[in-house]
């Protein structure tokens, strides 16, 4: 249910940013989402195709890039995908990618205006 709250404040960004630069319409989403970030690309794309009341989202195509899950040791700094695969220091992990939830791009049209 999370997704719900998450795809209404990606709305909003988008609406804000697009009004920002004058866009007539607002062509693809892009999104990154981390493979731990608990976000289901299935649930974002249910809600916004019912939350897009906005004439400039009326056309708007969500794309989501899954981001793998990669870990890196503090002490070694080996890089690894999975705990099962973790370096023997014992030294703990830091996650360097594999949980965000970004807008990467949003793709706009603008309207021509003759002169």
């Amino acid at each position: 249910m999370h997704e719900f709250a998450i795809t209404r404040s990606l709305i909003n960004q988008v609406l804000n940013e697009a009004r920002k630069l004058k866009a007539s319409k607002v062509l693809r989403i892009r999104l990154l989402i981390g493979e731990k970030s608990s976000v289901v690309p299935e649930c974002i794309q249910f809600y916004f195709d019912h939350l897009k009341n906005d004439h400039l989202l009326s056309k708007t195509q969500l794309e989501f890039n899954i981001i793998p899950l990669l870990f890196r040791c503090p002490k070694c700094g080996k890089n690894f995908s999975s705990l099962d695969d973790m370096c023997t220091c014992n030294a703990g992990a830091e996650i360097l990618g594999g949980d965000e939830l970004t807008i990467e791009s949003i793709e706009i049209e603008k309207e021509e205006k003759c002169s």
